[in-house]
């Protein structure tokens, strides 16, 4: 909440940068006390605040996402897209981001009916960002959610068009969840 507040303030980008990198250092120390809803608060307070280039805030950014990508189906829709989104628009690598980017397609297999237009348009920036073949949304063009196939079905034919010179694809994204 003060990170939230501090960005406000006219002026305070150093303070405001400070902050951010020992909100950041504190979160992952004490990461296990937190649910993934609190975490992906965090961290999106601090893609809000436009700490792009604090090397804390991008480690945590980075750190977050690299823990998600093994236990997407147990952290839920909007938490998952809170810590994608925020890791990606903070620029954390994009090779970085992408396992975890895979396990939410993975779950939104099964989650799509709970996905807003919101939620799918943040999905999108996710997987444009990460280069994952879902970046033309068939759900976004009326296509229906399933038109993009499986995730597995959706590596096999990025496979087969990375080999040709292509890349195309589609696919969706949100929740909370307890960490374990």
């Amino acid at each position: 909440n003060f990170c939230w507040a501090l960005g406000r303030l006219e002026g305070a980008g150093r303070e405001l940068a400070a902050f951010g990198a020992a909100a950041a250092r504190e979160a992952l120390r004490r990461e296990p006390e937190f649910s993934w809803q609190d975490l992906s608060g965090i961290v999106s307070a601090m893609m809000h605040n436009g700490l792009t280039r604090v090397g804390e805030v991008q480690e945590f950014a980075a750190t977050l996402a690299d823990r998600a990508a093994g236990c997407c189906d147990s952290i839920g829709n909007q938490a998952l897209l809170n810590i994608a989104l925020a890791a990606a628009r903070l620029g954390v690598d994009p090779g970085t981001l992408r396992p975890m980017a895979w396990g939410i397609a993975e779950v939104f297999t099964t989650r799509m009916h709970r996905l807003n237009d919101i939620d799918l348009r943040q999905w999108l920036e996710v997987q444009r960002y990460c280069g994952l073949p879902g970046a033309c949304s068939p759900h976004l063009a009326g296509q229906g959610p399933g038109a993009a196939g499986t995730p597995q079905q959706q590596r096999q034919q990025q496979q087969k068009q990375q080999q040709h010179g292509h890349n195309r694809g589609g696919g969706r994204v949100r929740g909370h969840g307890r960490r374990h």
